[in-house]
Formats: C-alpha cells, sequence, structure tokens
C-alpha cells in the first residue's frame, strides 16, 4: 500500500469509527406471536387512486427533478413490479436504466451506461435477469423535465403521477408493457436527515426519491404469449453528483469536509433517534464480513392493507448485523412518511459468495422503534438471488463491486396507540458491495453484554482463507464464562 492509499484508509477508519460511535450495535431475538390481529387483504382494484391533491405534489417533487441531471456522476430510474397475470400466475417485474461517469477532480468524462431487465415468476421459482452495457451513452437517450428514457428497444416514459413502461427482454423473449398510476406521494431519501443530500463515500452528494405504490395495468409477453397483468409497483430515480466507480477516491478537501458533515450529520439523527426510542433492548453486538468497505441493502415492501416501506441500509466496513446503520421510511396514508432510524437488523440466513468472497443477507429479521411505534418483521427469500460483477462488465472499472436481487415475502406485527395488527407482504431487495482491497478473506463476530442482561465480552474470528476459527468468551453475569479454542472452521 502506497503513501496515499494508507492515507485515504486512515480517514475511511477514522470516520466509519465515529459512525460506528454514533450507532451502537445491538441483535435481537424476534417474537412473532399470534396475539396480533389480521390485517385486510389487498386487491388492486380496491386501491383508492384519486384521494390526494395532486396540487400539492408541485411542492415535493418538480419536472426537473424527473429529467435527466446531465452530466451526473451516476443517474438511475428504475421501477419494480409486483404483478397478477390473466391465468393467476404471480410474477415480478424490474427494469433498471442507468448512466455514470467517471469524474476527476469535479469534471466528468465518458463511463458506462446500462439496462438490467429481471423478471420472476413466484410460482415456479424461475428468475429471468438480462443485461446490456455500452460504453457511454451508447444508445442511452434521456430528456429534461420528464422521465423520457430509451435504451435500445425499451424505454421509460412519464410525468407524476402517471408513467409508461416498455422493457424488451431479447435474451429470454420476454416483454413487459406496463402503465403506472402513483398512489403514492412521492418521498426523498434523507428528507429529515440531511435535507434530503446523500453522501457518496468521499466524492460528492446527490438525492434520491421514490414512489412506493403505483397501479399497475398492462401486459406481459413469454416467449410470443401475451398476458393480460395488474398489480402494483416501486419507482425510484437518483441523481448524484459523485464518482460512482470508486466512492473513497479524494477529488479536493471541499468535497471531503462536505461528504464527512453529511455522514457525521446522519450518524447524530441515528444516535439521537436511538437515545429517544430504547435504544437498548438486547446484548449489544456487531456482526462483521469483511471484504467490502461500501454498499447497500435497499428493500421495498408491500402489506396487504396497503401499507408500504422502504428500508435503506448502508453497508460499511462490512458490518452485516446487529445495530447497524438503518433508514426506513413508513407510510400507511401515502402521503404522510415516517423516517425511522432506530432499526436492529439480524441475518437469519446467509449466501456465501465464493467469487467475492463475502456473504450475503438472503432471509433476515428486523425491529423498528420511533416514539410509540413498533415494528417486528421477518422477511424470507422465495427466488433465488442473481448476481452480477463489475468485472464482467468493465475490466478497466476502478473498484470492483457486485450487485444481487431477491424477491419474497414478509411477516410480521405492527404496534401504536392505536394499533395492534399482524402484517404480511411481499418485498424485493436490491443489495451491492464495493470490494475492499486491504482487508480480505475473514469475518468477526463481537458481543458486549452489559447491564441489565449481564456483563461479559465473546469474540469470533474466522479465515475464510485457512478454514480456521478463532473464539474467546470472558463473562462474569449472569454466570461466570471463561473459554478460548482454535479449531477449523465448522463453516
Amino acid at each position: 500500500m502506497n503513501k496515499n492509499n494508507n492515507i485515504r484508509f486512515l480517514l475511511i477508519i477514522v470516520i466509519v469509527i465515529m459512525i460506528v460511535q454514533g450507532s451502537t450495535m445491538t441483535t435481537f431475538g424476534m417474537s412473532l406471536n399470534n396475539k396480533h390481529t389480521s390485517s385486510i387483504q389487498f386487491s388492486p382494484n380496491s386501491i383508492i387512486s384519486n384521494y390526494f391533491d395532486n396540487s400539492d405534489i408541485s411542492k415535493i417533487l418538480k419536472p426537473e427533478d424527473e429529467g435527466d441531471h446531465f452530466p451526473c456522476g451516476y443517474e438511475l430510474w428504475c421501477y419494480h413490479a409486483s404483478l397478477t397475470l390473466e391465468n393467476g400466475e404471480q410474477w415480478d417485474s424490474a427494469a433498471t436504466f442507468v448512466y455514470f461517469m467517471n469524474k476527476t477532480f469535479g469534471r466528468y468524462r465518458e463511463g458506462l451506461s446500462w439496462l438490467r431487465i429481471r423478471h420472476w415468476n413466484r410460482e415456479t421459482n424461475d428468475y429471468y435477469d438480462y443485461f446490456q452495457y455500452d460504453e457511454y451513452p451508447g444508445t442511452f437517450n434521456t430528456t429534461k423535465d420528464m422521465v423520457n428514457i430509451s435504451y435500445y428497444k425499451s424505454n421509460m416514459t412519464g410525468l407524476y403521477p402517471d408513467y409508461h413502461f416498455y422493457c424488451e427482454d431479447p435474451k429470454y423473449s420476454i416483454i413487459s408493457d406496463l402503465s403506472l398510476h402513483a398512489i403514492s406521494y412521492p418521498c426523498w431519501l434523507f428528507n429529515q436527515t440531511t435535507n434530503k443530500r446523500l453522501p457518496w463515500g468521499f466524492t460528492g452528494w446527490g438525492k434520491v426519491y421514490f414512489i412506493p405504490l403505483m397501479e399497475v395495468n398492462g401486459k406481459i409477453t413469454k416467449n410470443g404469449r401475451t398476458y393480460n397483468a395488474t398489480g402494483y409497483a416501486y419507482f425510484e430515480h437518483d441523481f448524484l453528483y459523485v464518482d460512482f466507480a470508486d466512492p473513497f477516491s479524494i477529488h479536493s478537501p471541499d468535497e471531503f469536509l462536505m461528504c464527512s458533515f453529511l455522514t457525521m450529520k446522519s450518524a447524530k439523527w441515528l444516535l439521537t433517534e436511538s437515545l429517544k426510542n430504547r435504544l437498548i433492548e438486547e446484548p449489544l453486538s456487531l456482526h462483521r464480513s469483511n471484504d467490502y468497505l461500501f454498499g447497500w441493502c435497499w428493500s421495498w415492501v408491500v402489506f396487504d392493507n396497503n401499507w408500504n416501506m422502504v428500508i435503506f441500509r448502508p453497508a460499511i466496513l462490512g458490518m452485516s448485523s446487529g445495530r447497524v446503520p438503518v433508514f426506513l421510511y413508513f407510510t400507511k396514508d401515502q402521503k404522510t412518511y415516517f423516517e425511522i432510524g432506530n432499526i436492529y437488523w439480524n441475518n437469519n440466513k446467509e449466501k456465501y459468495v465464493s467469487q467475492a468472497d463475502i456473504y450475503i443477507p438472503d432471509d433476515f429479521e428486523i425491529a423498528a422503534y420511533r416514539d410509540d411505534i413498533e415494528f417486528k418483521l421477518s422477511f424470507t427469500s422465495t427466488s433465488d438471488m442473481t448476481e452480477l460483477f463489475s468485472e464482467d462488465v468493465s475490466p478497466g472499472n476502478k473498484r470492483k463491486s457486485c450487485t444481487f436481487y431477491t424477491c419474497g415475502d414478509v411477516e410480521g406485527y405492527y404496534i401504536d396507540e392505536e394499533n395492534n395488527l399482524r402484517l404480511n407482504g411481499i418485498f424485493a431487495i436490491e443489495q451491492s458491495r464495493w470490494l475492499s482491497r486491504y482487508d480480505r478473506h475473514r469475518s468477526i463476530d463481537l458481543e458486549l453484554l452489559i447491564p441489565p442482561n449481564g456483563f461479559g465480552i465473546s469474540i469470533k474470528k474466522v479465515s475464510h482463507w485457512l478454514l480456521l476459527e478463532k473464539f474467546f468468551k470472558f463473562q462474569l453475569k449472569p454466570n461466570f464464562d471463561f473459554t478460548f479454542y482454535i479449531r477449523k472452521s465448522p463453516e
């Protein structure tokens, strides 16, 4: 590692330690009990689609927000739809249109553009993942002041609240031809936290908005056979003035200080939310699966009673479970959003990805608290995880990354002063990781027992290369325990 890399790596460690100090790690054991009442069964036809005044939207989302922001370090438009076909099959349809440009000291130059189309058949558990990319711009076309994107034979068009998506997957002979009508107000990520500004490593900032509930009507064509489709969908638009491919590059002191300030402001908000809302519920713990410094888990949830949730979990320094930073956005009326930062995340099942030597959550659970609101939810994947690695796309990419998608079911309960409900629904999740150049091939588990739960510490380290496990435990309460061993890893 050269001197510059040493300095940059130390700066990363300092910032992350500050974040961790502001977000104590905790895991929990979930109990879903039967005393909670059943939720209303969801039907797309039961949605009331015109109960709000669209004139309010101009205060939240403007046409210039929806159109392209070229030149931009990274810009994305995507949808994910959960559909019922006329033959009764349950399908998911999703597409992501992206361009990014390489950034050097505030200037943008050529990069990549791509389209990724995914379909899942929930009845058969089959999935279809099509990816097309070009050097930017290729055939990627965008427009100012509205969603008007075309890429080869696929396109997105529209302006809030109505959009149309035509996405053609030539690899698997699937066409999605869908019209979407927004039921929800748009919501900006980090709206309360940093006034809508999302830091991206040390290279800049950007904005993200999403629409979590939309009516869907259209058609799905598979191998030349067309089916009418109805359902509901999620839409998102990101525009980031960053170095997307290498978020830890430092292009200028001003950008570094600005990103550090936004990151610390986010950490402060998470800490404040935790202190206000039952900070310590379980023993403090941290699971760290190394080999990545940065990434995210992004999940869209729709419940049977029309409630919606979006979960954004920055994945920092390999911290993959416990009291990790999580930003949760929840709405019951599709107009008012609760931004919740006191989250406990626990992985019930992980998939080991040998090509990257990392673990990716497959089944997981969360507990969330804000004021009188309490959630406990369990997420179970019902489709195989799709995988895409950046070295397969761009051999000259400055930092290797990988992205994964899966769909599944969610169940749990919700409590506030007026409600005590059992919840059921579905979710889709996107998970991306930037692989580390320095910290490789090991996992660490740390658990602290503190009063009133007890007093002690345990540490487990696993070498993925050597398949070697080291374990140390020293505990005084509730009972004395001292354990130390080195053995071949059973995993």
